[in-house]
């Protein structure tokens, strides 16, 4: 359990999340992230150099990508700090947070920025030397395409490992449906009344598409409107599954970020000192082989445990749910009480450009308990490899 980590209110920010080969799929994700975190700095009144560490989370190479820490450092105003690229799928935000509340805890630090930025469009080729190919030829990787279609431990894609839990569960298809469009009517909270939810922390960004024309992302770009109708008459993605495309979320681009510092410094950054955000804990855990999407449950039931508390005390649970199987297990095994469960969307509907997915989750959790009075949160998701994170955050 952590004692000293705490969160400005008001010190995070989240960009648009925008569709694969959408608006964003053309810019270098790290120096859009630089820009985006100046602009917040701006906007907040912050100078970079009250940083003395950074955490930076990523997980599609960009060009330069050796140096891409150092980079979005020097280039978001601050070029005496850098800190550790933390690639883990799509809890990286997750575990970004815990390196920093960690670093924090351990009195290495004062103030941490963590920022997190991915571009899943237009991701690396790899071409991997192969001497005993034919006439030498090299092997060949997408980065994306081929992550998505096999997890060498599981032995499947994702998606063979949502189908998985989907069997061993009980799921029906009448089930998924109803869950796909539960967040989707979740979703169009953060955008009611002129996405008045979504303003509380969305940055707006500037994109420079030629020499000559810049436009403005302000708000989601690519998410698809959700009917009873509509998702009934979806093909199932294989004959055995009970999984459609709109059971599913979709890969996206973006960048988040969040300031992790001590109690007595997010007093000062604060937007409003009568609010006090603290991260309580951290759980990781693996799941079966090849049942990915049961993974946040362990770790979940390890972040509560180390926070003293259960599922009882929350106030707002937020998931990345790449599969609509996610929330169904998870919420059926936790008991999670679905008034709590991904208020104002979650990844299924927004999209998935996986270093910032859960950034974004954490911040919505974050607001959602301010408007609530406070109380504690739980946010949490599956990646790669059958794994889980989870992090506990209260709010007084």
């Amino acid at each position: 359990m952590f004692k000293n980590a705490y969160v400005p209110y008001k010190g995070y920010w989240c960009s648009p999340f925008c569709r694969w080969q959408g608006s964003l799929q053309n810019q270098n994700s790290t120096e859009l992230a630089a820009a985006a975190a100046k602009r917040f700095f701006e906007l907040r009144g912050i100078t970079p150099d009250i940083f003395d560490g950074l955490v930076y989370g990523a997980t599609v190479p960009q060009p330069q990508w050796f140096f891409d820490a150092p980079q979005f450092a020097t280039l978001m105003g601050n070029p005496n700090i850098s800190g550790p690229r933390i690639s883990q799928a799509c809890i990286t935000s997750t575990v970004s947070l815990n390196y920093a509340a960690s670093f924090i805890e351990a009195g290495s630090n004062n103030n941490v920025l963590v920022a997190t930025a991915d571009r899943t469009s237009n991701s690396p080729y790899i071409l991997w030397p192969n001497p005993s190919g034919p006439g030498g030829k090299p092997d060949y990787e997408s980065w994306m395409l081929d992550g998505f279609n096999l997890d060498p431990i599981a032995e499947t894609g994702p998606l063979g490992t949502a189908n998985n839990v989907a069997k061993k569960h009980g799921i029906t298809r009448e089930e998924s449906d109803a869950l796909a469009l539960d967040r989707y009517m979740k979703y169009t909270m953060s955008t009611a009344e002129d996405r008045k939810f979504q303003k509380r922390y969305m940055l707006p960004l500037e994109v420079k598409l030629s020499k000559k024309k810049t436009i403005s992302v302000e708000e989601d770009e690519g998410i698809i409107p959700c009917t009873a109708e509509g998702l009934a008459g979806l093909r199932t993605v294989t004959p055995d599954s009970i999984l459609t495309v709109g059971a599913q979320t979709h890969a996206a681009d973006g960048n988040a970020g969040m300031i992790v510092t001590t109690k007595e410094k997010a007093n000062e950054l604060s937007a409003d000192k009568a609010v006090t955000i603290q991260i309580l804990s951290y759980g990781f855990a693996r799941a079966e082989k090849a049942h990915m999407p049961e993974a946040p449950i362990p770790a979940s039931e390890r972040a509560l445990e180390k926070a003293g508390i259960k599922v009882s005390d929350l106030k707002a649970v937020k998931t990345h749910s790449p599969f609509s199987v996610n929330d169904i297990v998870m919420g059926k095994e936790m008991g999670i009480d679905e008034q709590i469960f991904n208020n104002y969307g979650s990844s299924l509907i927004f999209g998935h450009p996986q270093g910032p997915t859960v950034m974004r989750l954490a911040i919505e959790l974050i607001e959602e308990l301010v408007l609530k009075g406070g109380g504690y949160g739980l946010v949490a998701g599956c990646a790669a490899g059958d794994s889980g994170a989870a992090l506990v955050i209260k709010v007084n």
